[in-house]
């Protein structure tokens, strides 16, 4: 599938509001209602559009936000695939990203507090099936620039 401008707009409007109307989003873009819900459709299809989701305002909440960085005891696809299984089975750990350097994965959780965020921490330190040799603690502060999008024009330039 080809990403034209019409495709890249479509992209761009629904990765900032995911619930604009198929009209409101065929007039921003310059198309016929149709076409325009048959890109969608289209891009849904082929997976360039992986999921509509809303996103929790956090500040409503309780929470604390911590990232962490993990080195694991062994580098092999074994150890990996144990600690993915540990990981997917936490529910404070809401994304996982496997770096490249000095640690082996970065975790991003969010909890109701620090308290809660040392409990799970240590069980899985402890845990023998995540193979974890170390890991490092961040406390976000403050969230200084939040996700707003990908920078698809740059993204998608030939």
């Amino acid at each position: 599938m080809k990403i034209d401008r019409h495709n890249l707009r479509i992209l761009q409007a629904l990765q900032t509001n995911a619930r604009i109307s198929n009209l409101n989003l065929s007039e921003q873009i310059g198309l016929s209602e149709s076409a325009c819900l048959a890109r969608v459709k289209r891009l849904t299809g082929e997976r360039y559009i992986r999921e509509f989701l809303a996103e929790v305002n956090l500040d409503k909440v309780r929470h604390a936000e911590f990232y962490v960085n993990v080195a694991l005891k062994r580098q092999d696809a074994r150890t990996s695939e144990s600690f993915r299984r540990t990981i997917n089975d936490i529910p404070q750990i809401v994304s996982c990203v496997k770096m490249s350097g000095e640690f082996d994965y970065m975790l991003h959780f969010v909890c109701p507090d620090a308290a809660d965020f040392n409990r799970v921490s240590e069980q899985l330190l402890a845990d023998e099936e995540a193979a974890i040799s170390r890991m490092t603690s961040h406390l976000v502060i403050e969230k200084t620039k939040p996700f707003t999008g990908y920078p698809l024009e740059l993204l998608f330039r030939d």
